[in-house]
C-alpha cells in the first residue's frame, strides 16, 4: 500500500518530506519497514511527524542529505498487514469506494464512487444506474452496516436524502 511520495530532502541529517498518498500514512510508526520505490530498497522508519500538510520522515540508512536526495520522487510503501487493525467501525477510504449502497429495504442505490471529507463527517458519493449522484452522510443513522466481505454498505434513507424526481 502506498503511504506517500517522497518529495525532497529536508535539512542535512537525511530527513525527507513525504506527500501523503492516502490516510494510510497516519498509521505508519517508527520501527516499521517500508519499501522505497518499485522494487526499491527496504528501510525502517526512524521517525515520522506531521510537517505542514505533509510528513517529515527519517529513514534508517539515509543519514545525510546526499543519501536522502536519492529518494526524491520515490513512493514509500507499507505492507497493509503491518499496520495493525483499525478500530471497529473505522475503514480506509479505499475499502469504502466500490461498495454497493443498498437500502435497509433492499433497494440497490448504486456504487460508492467517492468519499468526501466535509469536516463534520465524511459523505459517500453514490453513482446510480441512471447516472445521477446521491450524497449520503457517513453517520450512524444513515450508514447502518459496512459489509466488506459482501461488498455492501447498508443504508437507511432519511427523508430528503434522495430527490424523488
Amino acid at each position: 500500500m502506498v503511504a506517500g511520495r517522497i518529495v525532497r530532502p529536508h535539512g542535512v541529517r537525511g530527513q525527507v518530506i513525504v506527500e501523503p498518498a492516502s490516510d494510510l500514512i497516519q498509521r505508519v510508526r517508527p520501527g516499521q519497514a517500508v519499501q522505497l520505490g518499485e522494487g526499491g530498497r527496504t528501510s525502517r522508519v526512524v521517525s515520522l511527524q506531521p510537517y505542514q500538510a505533509r510528513y517529515l520522515v527519517s529513514l534508517e540508512g539515509y543519514e545525510t542529505r546526499e543519501a536522502a536526495e536519492t529518494l526524491r520522487g520515490r513512493l514509500m510503501e507499507c505492507p497493509f498487514e503491518d499496520l495493525g487493525p483499525l478500530p471497529e467501525g473505522v475503514y480506509f477510504r479505499w475499502q469504502i469506494v466500490g461498495l454497493r449502497a443498498v437500502t435497509d429495504e433492499g433497494t440497490d442505490l448504486g456504487e460508492i464512487v467517492e468519499v468526501l471529507s466535509t469536516g463534520a463527517n465524511d459523505v459517500y458519493e453514490v453513482l446510480q444506474a441512471d447516472g445521477k449522484r446521491v450524497l449520503l452522510p457517513a453517520i450512524s443513522s444513515v450508514v447502518q452496516e459496512i459489509d466488506l466481505e459482501h461488498g455492501l454498505a447498508r443504508v437507511h434513507l432519511l427523508p430528503g436524502l434522495i430527490d424523488p424526481a
